[in-house]
């Protein structure tokens, strides 16, 4: 009789204890659900908020009329339109000077009213093959690309209510010999090779005048070419 009892105070002491871990399970599990239910939330809201924000970068692009210009584009490549934006060359300034450049990197520049989506502004900064021979060696042709810099680009989003910042390495050195960046125009070689002429031109212009000053005095009967030296100013 009292072993029958036993068992049965046992039966029922682990049917309370189960049905109190199952309470606990059921609690946590609520409580993980929860915890899961508000991370996803918070996570769609950041994507959401992020597929709306501006988003701009900074590239070298070569200039539309192929004139072998080298231009710095900062593009759009959010899903919001950008406003007030500022940029800034962050670099030497002496290796600046070294070279020639169509612009002036000293000074920040802004603010640009809107970009809007997908769009972009392209500054004209240098004629490319420029970029690699510094003012001191334009005529022999020393290959001394211009150092990389940075540029750094301020701007905020449509409503004002956050401000973004972000900076951009450009190393013109990937684009040499590169066509349509880096190779001088058509017209530029053309304006060389006729100064080349000129110049070739010139080392015979004294040989010439001295020609250009003999008469020849040949007459029917001369059995050897007779030449005298004509007046000089008629020249």
């Amino acid at each position: 009789m009292a072993d029958w009892l036993n068992e049965i105070i046992q039966k029922v002491s682990s049917v309370g204890t189960w049905k109190d871990v199952a309470t606990v399970l059921s609690g946590f599990s609520t409580v993980v659900i929860a915890a899961l239910t508000f991370f996803l939330w918070r996570e769609n809201r950041l994507l959401r908020k992020a597929g709306s924000e501006p988003r701009l970068i900074a590239y070298y692009e070569p200039h539309p009329d192929g004139t072998g210009g080298l231009n710095i584009a900062i593009t759009n490549v959010g899903k919001g339109p950008a406003k007030d934006v500022y940029f800034q060359f962050e670099g030497d300034s002496e290796n600046f000077a070294k070279y020639d450049l169509v612009l002036d990197c000293s000074h920040r520049r802004g603010p640009i009213a809107t970009i809007p989506q997908d769009g972009k502004i392209s500054i004209f900064f240098a004629v490319g093959y420029q970029l690699f021979s510094p003012k001191s060696n334009e005529k022999s042709n020393a290959n001394e690309p211009i150092d990389p810099f940075h540029i750094l680009i301020e701007w905020q989003s449509m409503g004002g209510r956050k401000k973004y910042a972000d900076r951009f390495l450009l190393d013109v050195k990937p684009y040499a010999n590169l066509p349509g960046f880096i190779n001088k125009p058509h017209l530029l070689k053309l304006v060389d090779s006729v100064n080349a002429v000129g110049e070739q031109i010139g080392t015979l212009k004294p040989e010439v005048s001295r020609l250009a000053n003999l008469i020849e005095a040949n007459t029917l009967d001369s059995r050897a070419a007779r030449k005298v030296k004509g007046n000089p100013e008629d020249v």
